[in-house]
């Protein structure tokens, strides 16, 4: 009965909705109403907007919403045609009367994978017609993963690209490294050109950050104040091609960040919340109080002493049987997550808009009341003439973020002794165990730390049609993000053995102002010739950064509940304030000539101007070549490989440029000093002195590249070679002290190479109607090489580097293992001075990826998906002994965190004894070995290689007809997870942060509601 009245609803309707046959005269009685369905045969989802021809009574219908139409067709047998763009067109015979209603599977084009736009920055670009290496990452991706950074979205995903999360804690900082380091200076210059919406975003920590170690030793990432729900896609243009036309900005490759924006249709309302929870995934196995007291007991018996009056640990002042997990009591917490978003859109052909709002709020594993919040507004509209010459679109985002943290990380203190005292006492109180504890961990939570940041970015483009051929085009933006800090060291906070006073109270305020505009006029001239086409463009570039900082450290207080009102203070002292310009002019060109639609040659060149040089060194120039063939549309190949529908072979080479320094590098700056008579005075910088000679570094780079689709396009397959050379070194040159400066800003002849190959793969499994499977690999080998540096030997890198072997090598002595007779590490003396110094490291460690890259999968069934994604890196790193002190070293002032790793138990006891550690000690003569050993000796050093299941999402779309009945669109229920298992060998808390110093990324569960109206 049901089906009946809706049938002839639909059919009263068609009119209206204009979906309806267009009759030439009035239905007849014979007629009859026919419905049906188009749904697409990869995704299973259905298909609005297919039109469906019958040519022999020349009649027409277009799907609605849901796939559904009808049509009025009298007796006899029909050829239906059915279209839709980036669909095969399909023929289906059909004999009326029909006993059931109409289902019509359209399958994807051959190319549609390779019609799919990239956003190149200043031009967009197909998939097929593209030259260089762009990668992208699409919103459906983003969306399915529980993750609060951006960055967090590419890990694992994309060839070439390695990304590092230097902490677990929220709004903490990551290394970002596209096809390897570049430069021989590590701090500076290594890092990729940002671009969010057209506008220039910071790389790096926008502020003079007070927060510790507790971000992580990049700081606060700046991405951290972008909302990655209100992202569109994220591109990454890598080589030559893709990014000569940034000139220096592109050096290291860039990443273009793309916010949501309006789509035309009916209006229409989202909203989705999400709930997680995150822990620390695992921890290193410690010893426990009966191990550690034998390790402390043997270390004293070992130098012939006994306890002391401050071994509160072994002397009988601590409990000898009490156990305390450090570990779960100082990073065993679980943080708590909400996500909350509500979103409008709509419009018509001529405009359309989006406006929406998320909330959200992260916790910390650590005791106490800490999080990260982020409340942000995104706005887009966009506008186009009736006549279609003039196109206006405007965005805007806001984000504001207030992060509310410790000022050191807890994970510092897991190494705590077993039996140190509860951190408590009995009336709840801090327990400083009759002055005997060093440094509670617990009174680290009253050291806060808050930062206050807002975010706004806005972004205007204005194109006009001038001639059917030439279009100008304009694009203006502006950043500004607004920090304020305030970190607090109150009273109680310090041992009241150190007898504190009130001018031990203090307080930190800090603001900081970063602005950024920038605006880029150009003009594109798209002409189409008689065998192929010729695109031109024509810019410029004009961009201005300011950033202004204050800060001042406030003491005295009467209280510590007076410490965040500056006006209560006793004393205040200027501790920084400096405001530093960039200024950057630039013009750009690119010739794009397509032969055919399978010969492609893309030139582009540009000139940069930067005031972070001296005046004759200020301009450069930078270009690039890139060419294309698709061999897949050569007429002999066509006949004889019928199963390759697309191939291509693609190479690129060009210089790009570097000129990630500080401001005013060229100029000697001068800091204020102490007064002399009442007069302020100042003194030359301490950290630089001027140059007004260095100039850009320059980065060469060469790709080749291959790219297959086969069998459909069931599998495709795409692999690059690439090498990148780094010249003309920009690096700070040490200076005697005699100069009264650490530094001089110079270039150095040291050229830097990266190699490697990354391939990216994808396969259609399974791709039935019920049932469908795709998966990918993507696989990247690097090679990093110093291949040139004249006059290393003379310089001070000559203790950092080696011609011919990577920048990422580490230096050591040649450690001969522990001395079977001694118990000490045995450490040749390769120059026999009796010294162990520099010139005795002549061996070194690689540290540094092997391989990286991702498995990924996407299995379907009906209306289930599961995503999953595989992470894997083989690589070298920094193990627990990189932060620990020597076995059985103990002091209540300078080694609190006397604990060790378990591994610490395979030692030398007796002489004649083989061990991998050397014996327990508690003397310095004995300390000082160890140190050798492992700082110098490549203790630290060893495999730190992981398999880690990074993401996992398992989504269910609710029935469109029961929807329906509810007036709702679309609804989908998401349970995802975030770095939920490790595999690895590694020898210390996590093989990606490599400390036993900063907390590791989370293990994160997740479950989501996105509903459509």
């Amino acid at each position: 009965m049901f089906k009946t009245i809706k049938i002839i609803v639909m059919a009263m309707l068609c009119p209206i909705l204009k979906v309806g046959a267009q009759y030439a005269t009035k239905p007849q009685l014979k007629n009859q109403i026919i419905t049906g369905k188009v749904i697409s045969a990869s995704s299973g989802e259905t298909l609005s907007g297919v039109v469906i021809k019958i040519n022999s009574i020349n009649q027409s219908v277009t799907s609605i919403e849901g796939g559904l139409f009808i049509l009025n067709l009298p007796k006899g047998k029909f050829i239906l045609s059915a279209q839709y763009l980036g669909h095969k067109t399909r023929d289906v015979e059909i004999e009326v009367p029909l006993r059931e209603a109409l289902i019509i599977t359209l399958n994807p084009e051959n190319r549609n994978l390779q019609e799919v736009q990239i956003n190149a920055g200043y031009y967009t670009v197909s998939e097929r017609a593209r030259t260089g290496n762009i990668q992208k990452i699409t919103a459906a991706t983003i969306e399915k993963q529980p993750i609060s950074n951006p960055l967090q979205a590419m890990q694992n995903r994309v060839p070439g690209v390695q990304i590092t999360q230097t902490t677990g804690v929220p709004g903490g900082g990551f290394n970002v490294q596209i096809r390897g380091r570049s430069s021989v200076n590590s701090q500076v210059g290594n890092d990729p050109l940002y671009i969010v919406d057209g506008v220039t975003f910071p790389s790096a920590k926008v502020s003079d950050s007070y927060f510790g170690n507790i971000l992580g030793t990049t700081g606060a990432s700046p991405l951290s104040m972008i909302n990655p729900n209100d992202i569109e896609s994220i591109e990454i243009l890598k080589d030559a091609d893709a990014t000569a036309i940034y000139g220096s900005r592109g050096a290291n490759g860039v990443i273009l960040i793309k916010t949501k924006h309006g789509q035309s249709g009916k209006p229409q309302i989202n909203a989705s919340y999400t709930q997680s929870i995150s822990k620390v995934a695992s921890h290193i196995k410690l010893l426990n109080t009966e191990q550690y007291l034998e390790m402390r007991n043997e270390a004293l018996k070992n130098d012939g002493k006994t306890p002391t009056s401050l071994d509160y640990d072994i002397n009988g002042t601590w409990d000898q049987h009490k156990y305390m997990d450090w570990q779960k009591l100082l990073i065993g917490g679980t943080a708590a997550t909400r996500n909350a978003a509500l979103n409008f859109s709509g419009g018509s052909d001529n405009i359309n808009y989006r406006l929406g709002g998320t909330y959200f709020k992260e916790g910390t594993v650590y005791p106490g009341d800490f999080s990260f919040n982020r409340f942000s507004l995104q706005s887009s509209l966009n506008f186009g003439s009736e006549n279609k010459r003039l196109n206006v679109s405007f965005t805007t985002n806001y984000n504001h973020n207030s992060n509310n943290q410790i000022r050191t990380d807890l994970t510092t203190y897991i190494t705590l002794a077993p039996n140190a005292p509860d951190p408590y006492d009995q009336y709840g109180k801090l327990n400083w165990a009759q002055n005997t504890v060093y440094r509670n961990p617990m009174s680290l939570l009253l050291a806060k730390n808050t930062i206050n940041s807002d975010n706004l970015i806005g972004n205007i483009i204005v194109s006009y049609k001038v001639l059917p051929d030439l279009v100008f085009k304009t694009s203006a933006g502006y950043n500004l993000i607004k920090t304020n800090e305030f970190s607090k060291l109150p009273l109680a906070y310090i041992s009241p053995a150190y007898s504190p006073t009130p001018a031990d109270r203090t307080a930190t305020f800090s603001n900081t102002d970063n602005h950024t505009w920038i605006a880029e006029p150009q003009l594109n001239y798209n002409k189409k010739l008689v065998y192929g086409n010729l695109v031109a463009l024509i810019g410029m570039s004009f961009q201005e950064n300011a950033v202004d900082l204050r800060s001042l450290q406030a003491s005295n207080f009467t209280s510590d509940e007076l410490l965040e009102n500056i006006g209560a203070a006793g004393s205040l002292v200027n501790k920084l304030a400096t405001y530093s310009q960039y200024r950057y002019i630039a013009a750009f060109a690119r010739l794009n000539y397509s032969l055919r639609d399978k010969y492609y040659l893309n030139l582009t060149a540009r000139r940069d101007g930067s005031s972070r040089f001296g005046s004759d060194k200020q301009f450069a120039n930078f270009g690039a070549i890139g060419t294309a063939w698709i061999f897949s549309e050569e007429k002999f190949l066509k006949e004889k490989m019928s199963f390759l529908n697309f191939g291509k072979i693609r190479a690129s080479y060009g210089v790009t440029g570097n000129d990630q320094i500080p401001d005013y590098g060229y100029l000697q700056l001068y800091n204020t000093s102490a007064t002399y008579q009442g007069i302020p005075t100042i003194i030359p910088s301490s950290s630089n002195i001027g140059n007004p000679n260095f100039a850009w570094e320059t980065n060469r780079k060469l790709e080749f590249a291959l790219q297959l689709g086969l069998f459909d396009d069931r599998l495709s397959l795409e692999a690059s070679w690439y090498r990148n050379r780094s010249g003309n070194q920009l690096i700070g040159d040490p200076l005697p002290l005699s100069t009264g400066s650490l530094t001089v800003r110079a270039n150095r002849p040291a050229l830097v190479q990266n190699t490697g190959w990354e391939f990216l793969t994808n396969v259609k499994i399974l791709n039935g109607h019920d049932w469908r499977w795709s998966s990918g690999i993507n696989l990247t080998i690097p090679k990093n090489k110093l291949i040139a540096y004249p006059d290393i030997e003379q310089s001070s890198d000559a203790k950092n580097f080696i011609i011919g072997q990577p920048i990422s090598i580490y230096k050591v002595y040649n450690l001969r293992g522990v001395n079977s007779q001694t118990g000490l590490y045995d450490i040749e003396d390769h120059d026999g001075n009796g010294l162990l110094d520099d010139r005795d490291r002549y061996l070194h460690k690689f540290v540094g990826q092997y391989f990286y890259g991702g498995i990924q999968n996407s299995v379907s069934y009906k209306n289930f998906n599961l995503d999953f994604l595989l992470g894997f890196t083989k690589q070298n790193g920094y193990n627990y002994a990189s932060s620990q002190s020597t076995p059985g070293l103990w002091s209540a002032i300078d080694y609190p965190t006397a604990n060790q790793s378990i591994y610490v138990f395979d030692r030398w006891r007796k002489p004649g004894e083989n061990a991998t550690i050397q014996r327990f000690s508690t003397d310095d003569a004995f300390d000082s070995t160890y140190e050798n050993a492992r700082a110098y000796g490549g203790l630290n050093i060893s495999d730190a290689s992981y398999i880690r299941l990074k993401t996992i999402a398992l989504s269910y779309s609710l029935s469109e007809r029961w929807l329906s009945k509810v007036n709702i669109k679309r609804a989908n229920l998401i349970l995802s997870g975030q770095n939920l298992f490790t595999i690895t060998n590694y020898k210390g808390l996590d093989p990606e942060t490599q400390s036993m110093n900063t907390l590791p990324p989370l293990k994160t569960w997740a479950l989501g509601l996105n509903v459509t109206f």
